[in-house]
């Protein structure tokens, strides 16, 4: 007997994202371990300006998962993306 209940839609959740992280991987030929260093809360909106940008909402909490050169981070948002 299973005691354990999931909910089909965070099943659904974690399968959107493990595709966006082959996504994320596969475009950014990223193959560190993906881990959260910090959670931040964009303080603005900011629409992407190229395909590999993502676009921000303010509010928004993200996981930043790499700090890069420059001001740069690589960051997730609740989708995944």
């Amino acid at each position: 007997r299973n005691i354990f209940r999931f909910k089909k839609s965070s099943e659904e959740k974690s399968k959107k994202m493990e595709k966006e992280e082959k996504l994320f991987r596969e475009t950014f030929m990223y193959d560190k371990e993906i881990r959260v260093l910090a959670t931040a809360t964009a303080e603005r909106s900011v629409p992407s300006q190229r395909r590999a940008d993502l676009p921000v909402t303010a509010g928004e909490q993200l996981d930043v998962i790499d700090a890069v050169q420059g001001h740069a981070v690589i960051c997730r948002n609740s989708q995944g993306r």
